[in-house]
C-alpha cells in the first residue's frame, strides 16, 4: 500500500443494509471507531499487507478479503490507503460459506443487469461496484474530518487562552495545520485584551472556528485585524484582537 493505512471503516450501505443501522451515528463519532465484532475482526486482519485472511475467489472483478468471527461474515476491500468493510452478514447454522456464495451470486446478477443495458459489456464473472464506497461515504469522511478539526481547534484555543492569562506571556501551539499563538493582557483601565496570532496556510472557515473558540469574549462581533505589541507581524502571519469579559475569564481561571 502507498501512504499510511487508514482504519477500516464500513460503507454507509453496509451499515444500513447489512448491519441494521436505521440512522448513522453523529458526525462526531467516526464510523471507523464503531465497536462491532465484524469491524474489530476486519481491523485485526488488516494489520498486515495484504490482509491476513483468504481472498474471496468467487469475486473476480475486485479483490475482496474474508472476515470471519463467530457467525459474522464480511468482505473487506483495500483501496490504498483506505480499507473498507463493504459487506457483512451472518452465516446460517451448519452452512459455513453461505454468505460468500450469496455474495458471488449477487455479483453475477449485477453483472448480468449491467450487461443488458450498458456497452461495452463487463467480461468478469462478477460486478460488485455497488458494494464499494460512493459519494455518501466521501461526504461522511469529509464531515467527520471537519468536526475533528473543529474539536481540536476548540480545545487548543481554550487551553492557550487560559495559560496565557495565567502566565501573562504569549502561548503557542499547532492545530488545523497552522500555528496559533495567544497573548492575554490587562491594561491600566482593567480591560482584558486578547491577541491571536495565526501563522501558516489556513482556510477562512478555520480562522472563524479559531476566533469562535476563544472563551470569555465580550463581543463576538468585536474581532479586528491588529498586530502583537512591540513587534512587527512576521511573514504569513495574521493577528486578530478583541476584548475579553474579565469577570467571566476570572471565573474560568478559578475553575482550573
Amino acid at each position: 500500500m502507498t501512504g499510511d493505512p487508514e482504519p477500516v471503516r464500513p460503507t454507509i450501505r453496509c451499515l444500513k443494509e447489512d448491519l441494521g443501522f436505521s440512522k448513522l451515528p453523529p458526525s462526531s463519532e467516526p464510523l471507523d471507531h464503531l465497536e462491532l465484532a465484524v469491524l474489530r475482526k476486519a481491523r485485526e486482519i488488516c494489520r498486515s499487507d495484504p490482509p491476513s485472511s483468504e481472498r474471496i475467489v468467487s469475486i473476480d472483478d475486485r479483490v475482496l478479503w474474508k472476515v470471519k468471527i463467530e457467525r459474522w461474515r464480511g468482505a473487506v476491500w483495500c483501496n490504498p490507503p483506505a480499507r473498507w468493510l463493504v459487506a457483512a452478514g451472518r452465516r446460517e447454522a451448519g452452512s459455513p460459506d453461505d454468505f460468500y456464495t450469496e455474495l458471488a451470486e449477487s455479483g453475477r446478477r449485477w453483472r448480468s443487469d449491467y450487461n443488458r443495458t450498458k456497452t461495452p459489456p463487463v467480461k468478469t464473472d462478477t460486478l460488485v461496484t455497488k458494494l464499494l464506497p460512493n459519494q455518501d461515504d466521501t461526504d461522511r469522511v469529509t464531515l467527520e474530518r471537519a468536526v475533528a478539526v473543529d474539536r481540536e481547534v476548540s480545545t487548543v484555543v481554550r487551553d492557550l487562552v487560559l495559560e496565557a492569562a495565567r502566565s501573562g506571556t504569549e502561548q503557542s501551539d499547532e492545530a488545523a495545520g497552522c500555528e496559533i499563538a495567544i497573548l492575554v493582557h490587562r491594561n491600566e483601565l482593567h480591560e482584558v485584551y486578547v491577541g491571536i496570532r495565526i501563522t501558516g496556510p489556513v482556510r477562512y472557515d478555520v480562522t472563524a472556528v479559531i476566533l469562535d473558540s476563544v472563551p470569555a469574549v465580550a463581543d463576538r462581533n468585536g474581532w479586528g485585524l491588529d498586530s502583537m505589541p512591540d513587534r512587527s507581524p512576521a511573514a504569513g502571519e495574521l493577528v486578530w484582537s478583541n476584548l475579553l469579559d474579565g469577570a467571566v475569564l476570572d471565573g474560568l481561571l478559578g475553575e482550573g
